[in-house]
């Protein structure tokens, strides 16, 4: 089986192409598709080669790892473009408790699409604002915003999904017959229902996807920086399960793997350490990766020491831009399983082709 992958540039966010082509059949699958404005200049230009190459109309599959903006707002208008002839869109129906959230999140942007604090509706998270650390305040509530807009998008996207084309994709789902290579390994429905439990309030559901933590500190990124001139090893600069902050929305993302003759290929969304870890056999089911997508733009909330030493990937690949921690990227690169570790950061739009893997 021959894989290529298309892993496009579109800063802090996801879009990527998968084409698998084995005994005269092909697949194609998009996984998350950046934020809207990359759909048109980004996506759509590359989907349609590929389309054209393998004389179809549409995706095989269509995934939405999770509803961050940066990776379903892309899949809107693709579904749009697209939906009729679709297969298969992998996605996790809205939850009881973000479909509260969704509706709230739409009255405070108002029909206006307001996105800044002084104008919400009766200022209802002024207060959370204000636990923010007070250089933070404005990162903070920039952050809330975007998170305020990605909430109706997820309905959106819900709303032009085909109800008899989408599909659940819960751990050990395998919808494709023709193609027992790939499979779902996270999360199980279980783990999904613990990261939106009901009666939670609107307000500590923005606490907890914008922690305080999220941010550095001016001395937290002095201490980097000294840890770094101080030559302490990369894969010892990252955070420990219990040091990690990551929100529930990336701890639900849907992880994927395509099993072929050279070994895993991983595709892991913004996936934390405890999704990842929550892989039934994670050890044995995560070892020495062929390929491995980056999770989170290589977050260090997201891979610890203990999961790099497990995962030791011969090809690691990055979309990512200002939230790259490159201690995460030098720590995959220092395994001696290593052959290539690149990043849209500086390498702009990435391509892998099992046929070439090198070039």
């Amino acid at each position: 089986m021959n894989v290529k992958i298309n892993i496009l540039n579109v800063k802090d966010g996801d879009a990527i192409i998968v084409e698998l082509v084995k005994s005269g059949q092909s697949l194609v699958m998009v996984i998350d598709g950046g934020e809207p404005a990359y759909y048109k200049k980004k996506m759509k230009p590359v989907l349609e080669v590929v389309l054209k190459a393998h004389g179809k109309k549409a995706p095989d599959i269509v995934v939405c790892t999770h509803c961050d903006s940066d990776h379903i707002g892309g899949l809107i208008p693709l579904l749009i473009d697209y939906g009729a002839d679709v297969g298969e869109v992998w996605v996790h129906k809205i939850p009881a408790a973000l479909k509260e959230y969704i509706t709230q999140a739409q009255l405070l942007l108002g029909n206006a699409g307001l996105k800044h604090t002084q104008s919400w509706d009766n200022r209802r998270l002024s207060l959370l604002l204000e636990s923010y650390p007070a250089d933070r305040q404005v990162l903070a509530e920039q952050k809330i915003g975007l998170l305020l807009e990605s909430l109706p998008q997820l309905q959106q996207l819900m709303d032009v999904i085909p109800p008899q084309k989408l599909v659940e994709a819960f751990t050990n789902a395998r919808p494709l017959a023709a193609w027992p290579e790939v499979s779902i390994l996270g999360p199980t429905r279980a783990y999904f229902n613990t990261l939106f439990p009901p009666n939670k309030s609107f307000e500590s559901f923005i606490a907890e996807e914008v922690p305080a933590g999220l941010f550095l500190t001016e001395q937290e990124s002095f201490l980097r920086k000294q840890a770094k001139l101080a030559g302490i090893k990369p894969c010892d600069r990252l955070k420990t399960q219990e040091e990690a902050k990551l929100t529930n929305t990336n701890k639900a993302s849907i992880i994927i793997a395509i099993d072929a003759q050279e070994g895993r290929y991983l595709f892991t969304g913004d996936a934390g350490i405890d999704s990842l870890k929550n892989i039934s056999d994670w050890q044995n089911a995560l070892k020495d990766l062929y390929f491995l997508k980056v999770p989170h733009h290589a977050s260090n909330n997201n891979l610890s020491k203990e999961l790099c030493e497990v995962m030791q990937p011969v090809y690691a690949f990055s979309s990512g831009d200002t939230y790259q921690d490159d201690e995460v990227l030098d720590c995959l690169k220092s395994k001696a399983r290593n052959k290539q570790t690149r990043t849209t950061k500086t390498d702009g739009n990435l391509t892998f082709d099992s046929a070439a893997p090198g070039k």
